[in-house]
């Protein structure tokens, strides 16, 4: 299973909770991790590998240089590193054609097998929206795409044919939209990747593998239906439940994941 990051030394510990989970929900899967990183250490990389744990699992370090995206759009909780996965078709290795993008502040909650091997039915991405009617329309709108799809989708949760994207567009292509329209991107690489990719996406059921808080509401669906039923937990937004005030109640899965995570740590010493 190939699983693709993007972050900065900001990000290391909740990542790290989310290879945990990824590797206890995933037994007997080997993941290789690939790291996209303009700044990281050491130490940081040690705590990756720690939190797979196992040596069937390899951790590959992919450095870039964020000038390449100097001057581009960033929101105060989204950096200049969330622009790296748009490199993968260049930065990836060629003999990859299936990587599945992961944002750190994510847990896993069940096997990711079956969505990872999902048939994308000659599409290049697979992923989930977490915007219900005028909000997706307006978004959709905002982006000039309200023709080619009717979803606006997240983009911390994407299934990607590496192949169709290396043959549908190209690295320079991507930053010559960047450039062309960032004064119109509010979200950042988000908006790119809907934009550019608005023909060739397949959705996929948010409450299964992407699960924010704000759709678990709209969806009204119980913890014991989540349990039982959600791969993937999304802790976008503002608060995030490593902090302090954060608002909902999918936290707990999160920090069981963590409470495991410092159970393994201090068993290691």
């Amino acid at each position: 299973m190939n699983i693709l990051v993007t972050l900065d030394s900001n990000y290391i510990y909740p990542l790290s909770v989310m290879l945990r989970s990824l590797a206890a929900n995933c037994p007997g899967s080997r993941i290789d991790l690939y790291v996209v990183y303009a700044s990281l250490t050491e130490d940081d990389f040690s705590r990756m590998e720690s939190a797979l744990g196992g040596s069937d699992h390899e951790v590959h370090r992919i450095k870039v240089d964020d000038a390449i995206f100097s001057g581009f759009p960033v929101l105060d909780r989204i950096s200049k590193a969330t622009y790296y996965r748009l490199l993968i078709g260049e930065i990836l290795p060629q003999e990859i054609d299936r990587v599945l993008y992961l944002d750190p502040d994510i847990v896993i909650n069940r096997s990711l097998e079956e969505f990872y091997n999902l048939d994308l039915k000659g599409n290049i991405l697979a992923g989930a929206t977490h915007l219900f009617g005028l909000l997706g329309k307006i978004n959709l709108l905002r982006l000039g795409i309200h023709k080619h799809t009717e979803i606006y989708i997240n983009a911390g949760v994407l299934l990607i044919d590496l192949k169709k994207w290396r043959e549908t567009v190209t690295l320079g292509q991507i930053l010559t939209y960047i450039s062309k329209k960032h004064r119109t991107l509010f979200l950042a690489d988000q908006d790119v990747v809907n934009a550019l990719f608005a023909d060739h996406t397949l959705a996929v059921d948010e409450r299964l593998y992407n699960l924010d808080e704000k759709t678990a509401l709209h969806s009204l669906k119980t913890h014991e239906w989540i349990e039982k039923n959600c791969s993937i937990v999304h802790y976008n937004g503002k608060y995030k439940p490593w902090k302090e005030g954060y608002i909902g109640t999918l936290a707990y899965l999160w920090h069981r994941e963590e409470k495991s995570l410092l159970a393994d740590a201090q068993r290691e010493l």
